[in-house]
């Protein structure tokens, strides 16, 4: 199976992890210069990869005079460091995430019930001429009671699943291969 091709042009190596400072008027202006190539390569990965590609290839074109022997696997070894590094920052940040969610979710589940109860009572034993009062009072406890149990369940859930799909598209990553293009004159 072919790999999964992503061409960019650069115009030396290092914005492949550091943007220059460059003004959307300038003709080098792209997604791969707004922000470090490597950013931009892992949101791409992550939208954008066809299922089943395993193999990921970087067609990085420069201008000749910055090719040098010896480059390619440079750049392939500082792209598998790169990789490393964002993700023990990702797990570290998840982890904390995870953390936080795991100490507030018994908060959260008594909140949780505390407003519930508080909007269950207050609906069954208020003066019924107040009807639209009581209505909205303990409709705003019921959501209030779920809102508060959300934070740390997200927390829990949908941070690490967001998390986890980032390090499998980072595995891709690290697989990757790099080729250097010569830029035409």
């Amino acid at each position: 199976m072919a790999p999964f091709v992503i061409a960019f042009e650069l115009t030396h190596p290092s914005q492949l992890f550091k943007a220059d400072d460059i003004s959307p008027t300038s003709p080098l202006y792209s997604e791969f210069t707004a922000q470090p190539a490597m950013d931009t390569v892992r949101d791409m990965l992550l939208r954008r990869q066809p299922r089943g590609t395993a193999d990921v290839e970087l067609a990085v074109t420069l201008p000749a005079d910055q090719i040098r022997p010896g480059l390619e696997e440079a750049l392939t070894v500082a792209i598998r460091r790169w990789v490393r590094v964002q993700n023990i920052i990702d797990l570290d940040s998840t982890e904390a995430g995870g953390a936080i969610g795991r100490r507030l979710l018994p908060l959260g589940i008594l909140a949780f019930f505390l407003f519930q109860f508080a909007s269950i009572l207050i609906k069954n034993n208020a003066d019924p001429s107040d009807e639209y009062l009581v209505d909205v009072v303990g409709e705003g406890l019921s959501i209030t009671s779920w809102v508060l149990l959300w934070f740390p369940v997200q927390l829990m859930t949908m941070e690490v699943w967001r998390s986890a799909v980032k390090r499998r598209r980072m595995r891709v990553l690290d697989r990757i291969s790099l080729r250097l293009v010569p830029a035409e004159e």
